[in-house]
């Protein structure tokens, strides 16, 4: 399932594989693929992978790139419980990609699937936003959505919780996320 998920900016884009098999890892483990432009030509520079990664996780079905810094989700890791999610921040320098940090909320649970959706916003204040579509804070599936911010020393805290404020089972808020700046929007495609 290479091109799962896809983004790109600048002269580089990166392609999701969730389902990649890796020999260390396992089944489904997942990778991410990077390339890199120069002039007319498309070229791989690395291949991505989880420190930590293992069977099923499926690193690579959610990511975001901005400038030399990548968020991608495995919304399958079972840290906190099976499929309880995660996501993790690489950072470009030159051509060397180096794992950041490994993104988990503070309330995760098994099957909240953290990391169905992402995305990353860099300025003045890093940020990035997590979906958890199947958070049941409000019920069966109403979903959620974590902002992370970058701490000047590098290391990454969460922020805040988002939840709708007319949340209901099912709503599966977190489907879907995008921050720009100081300014997030999510998805709760099955709201009635």
């Amino acid at each position: 399932r290479f091109g799962t998920s896809v983004a790109i900016s600048g002269d580089t884009v990166i392609v999701g594989s969730p389902k990649s098999d890796l020999e260390a890892e396992g089944e489904d483990a997942g990778a991410v693929y990077v390339f890199v432009r120069k002039g007319d030509i498309w070229k791989q520079q690395t291949k991505l992978t989880s420190s930590d990664g293992a069977e099923k996780d499926q690193f690579g079905n959610a990511l975001s790139l901005e400038g030399d810094v990548a968020i991608i989700s495995a919304f399958s890791d079972d840290d906190a419980g099976s499929k309880s999610g995660a996501a993790y921040i690489f950072v470009r320098n030159g051509e060397t990609w180096t794992e950041e940090a490994k993104l988990t909320a503070s309330d995760a649970d098994g099957g909240d699937q953290f990391g169905i959706s992402v995305d990353i916003s860099l300025g003045l204040t890093t940020s990035a936003i997590i979906g958890a579509h199947f958070d049941d804070d409000a019920g069966s599936k109403s979903g959620s959505a974590y902002i992370f911010k970058r701490n000047p020393d590098g290391t990454w805290g969460e922020q805040i919780k988002l939840t709708a404020s007319d949340a209901d089972k099912g709503d599966r808020f977190g489907y879907a996320v995008a921050i720009d700046v100081n300014r997030a929007v999510v998805g709760a495609p099955w709201a009635d």
